[in-house]
């Protein structure tokens, strides 16, 4: 074939591919006006209307199935003057009867909502104006069964509704923090904070799609065009959360921030073998139904989004690690000649000091856990883990797992994970930019930071023999089509150990003599609290702002059921209480008060 040819034959394909597709195109140009065209008249008469059909917000549910939160319908409703004056001229029915049957359900006089009207339609020129606002289910029934009075099979016309929905929280100030709360987005609620931020997805309902054709006045009448997409509710969360528990530790929490005129308290309790969130309570909390009367500080979960300095309580990392890799024991001498209450280890940083300032003779490791003693626990970490007494090596070269990854893996400077919304990592150096200062600080407790709910999954390692499980709020979700989905708990990390069992053992067991040295301090009042295998520890912590460290402390008690059913771990934090440096013993009342309340709840069993 030649090539004139060869140009020609394509020429008349590309000819006779173009005229298939006008043809396509006329056919089906020809098929809409005569198959559909009154289909397309409707729409273009209006007469065809699409709906967005919407659902509900999935409820929020404690472990016993007691509701914490759920949304109700509300309504916002309409005036159309088209659709109101054509029923008029119509004589379907009277502006004076449209008055007086809807101003009275929507608590207005037919007056009022005449005047409304007027300014709406006749001096601004609206056509489609609303009229009622945030109308309940109850309302909206009512107005939607209105008749007109010349026929009382036909609607009363004119008027139209946007579905919207209210969220309620009917035990109010109750596990406000571990809730959060909601806020109306494009017509729809849109979670903020706590389990409604983080599962807002999940509680977001699935919207649907009404298209109907009406008749001239209004009412429905049946239509090829009639078609459904049906909306699907939002899922329920049932949490971890005990509402007895939760109830009393709210109570207790806010009696001991009046008590020691703390500027804020905290409580954590969690289950150590799951990572399963018991009860969180801050204060000062809110109350969700009431946000206009509230201070918008008091929507703080201080509990996972404010980190800190946890002071001593930092030193079961600490001694945690020396036992685990085996470097010292309890009986070591970690200084054999004492020191006197002040040491200066660095010609760059100030002396450390204990607390009191006094001088101590031999110190075994032992006795550094049980004395809280700051110098000895700078040694502890400086001479023997880090070993940089053979020379500096602060990078730890050749070390398989050094101070800081034990600290890392406690979870210190990271995420815990939760299933709520707005935690915050906190703060822990990369080791090479460790100083000898760094040392010093982090082997008490100090220089880092970290959260209420990061330091409890931290020391829940202790009891439960070494693994850290991932702290979490969800139990089951419940999906709108029944399907239901339960939390499995899961260890933080694919390395499920962080210090061996025996490890782990002989901490707890050195934590419960601190515990028992506590009461003792509180015979009086707490006497039938002796016999329970408790661990304990206390941390205080100098509040530092851009100028310095101030007057004010955080002060932090720590404790969890040794025995082997390991019923709970619980943390209280005090922030600021009157009596500055002098408070520190604020949070051990705290923390025993709630003890002795939820003690017998909780199942934790006596010593035999």
């Amino acid at each position: 074939m030649s090539q004139n040819n060869l140009i020609n034959t394509k020429i008349r394909t590309i000819h006779m591919l173009f005229f298939f597709i006008f043809l396509i195109i006329v056919i089906a140009l020809v098929r809409w006006q005569l198959v559909y065209a009154e289909d397309f008249r409707k729409i273009a008469d209006g007469r065809v209307y699409s709906t967005e059909l919407t659902s509900l917000r999935g409820s929020i549910y404690s472990k016993d199935g007691s509701t914490l939160a759920y949304s109700e319908p509300r309504f916002d409703m309409y005036v159309w003057m088209n659709g109101l004056e054509y029923v008029e001229e119509k004589n379907v029915q009277t502006r004076d009867e449209f008055l007086k049957k809807v101003a009275p359900i929507i608590d207005k006089t037919p007056e009022g909502l005449s005047k409304e009207i007027r300014e709406n339609y006749e001096d601004k020129g609206l056509l489609w104006f609303k009229i009622g606002d945030n109308l309940s289910a109850e309302q909206w029934q009512d107005l939607i069964n209105l008749k007109t009075d010349s026929n009382e099979k036909r609607d009363l016309q004119g008027f139209q509704f946007l579905q919207s929905s209210q969220r309620v929280y009917p035990e109010g100030r109750l596990a406000s923090h571990v809730l959060g709360l909601t806020n109306e987005y494009k017509n729809q609620e849109v979670g903020l904070g706590g389990i409604e931020g983080h599962w807002n997805g999940d509680l977001n309902p699935r919207k649907g799609l009404l298209i109907k054709e009406t008749d001239a006045v209004g009412q429905s009448v049946a239509s090829s065009l009639f078609a459904t997409i049906e909306p699907k509710p939002g899922s329920s969360i049932y949490t971890t959360i005990d509402k007895k528990l939760q109830t009393i530790v709210e109570e207790k929490t806010k009696a001991a921030a009046e008590q020691f005129g703390a500027e804020s308290t905290s409580t954590i309790i969690m289950d150590p073998k799951t990572g399963a969130i018991l009860a969180m309570s801050n204060y000062p909390d809110y109350n969700p139904n009431l946000r206009e009367e509230t201070d918008p500080s008091a929507y703080t979960n201080q509990s996972l989004t404010i980190p800190y300095e946890v002071g001593s309580i930092g030193k079961v990392f600490t001694f945690s690690v020396g036992i685990d890799t085996g470097v010292f024991a309890p009986d070591t001498l970690i200084m054999p000649n004492g020191h006197e209450g002040c040491e200066k280890f660095s010609d760059d940083l100030e002396p450390l000091c204990t607390w009191d300032k006094k001088p101590q003779g031999p110190l075994t490791a032992y006795d550094c856990f049980e004395k809280s003693d700051n110098i000895c626990f700078y040694h502890m970490a400086n001479d023997f883990i880090m070993n940089l007494d053979e020379g500096e090596n602060l990078k730890q070269e050749g070390k398989e797992k050094n101070f800081y990854d034990y600290l890392y893996d406690f979870g210190i400077g990271r995420n815990t994970g939760i299933d709520l919304s707005g935690e915050d990592p906190g703060v822990l150096k990369e080791l090479e930019n460790w100083n000898l200062g760094d040392v010093a600080a982090f082997s008490y407790g100090h220089g880092y930071l970290t959260t209420p709910l990061q330091v409890i999954t931290a020391v829940s390692v202790i009891p439960n023999r070494g693994i850290r499980m991932r702290p979490h709020i969800l139990d089951k979700v419940v999906k709108g089509d029944g399907e239901v989905i339960e939390y499995e708990p899961l260890p933080f990390d694919f390395e499920q150990t962080i210090i061996k069992p025996e490890t782990a053992e002989l901490v707890g067991n050195v934590m419960h003599q601190i515990y028992l040295s506590n009461i003792r301090d509180y015979e009086y009042w707490y006497t039938d609290l002796k016999n329970y295998n408790i661990g304990m520890k206390s941390g205080t912590a100098l509040i530092a702002n851009q100028y310095g460290y101030t007057n004010d402390v955080n002060s932090t008690q720590i404790g969890f059921d040794m025995s082997d059913e390991r019923s709970f771990i619980m943390l209280v934090k005090v922030s600021k209480p009157e009596g500055g440096q002098l408070s520190y013993y604020n949070s051990r009342v705290m923390w025993l008060d709630i003890f002795a309340a939820v003690k017998d709840h909780l199942g934790v069993q006596r010593i035999q």
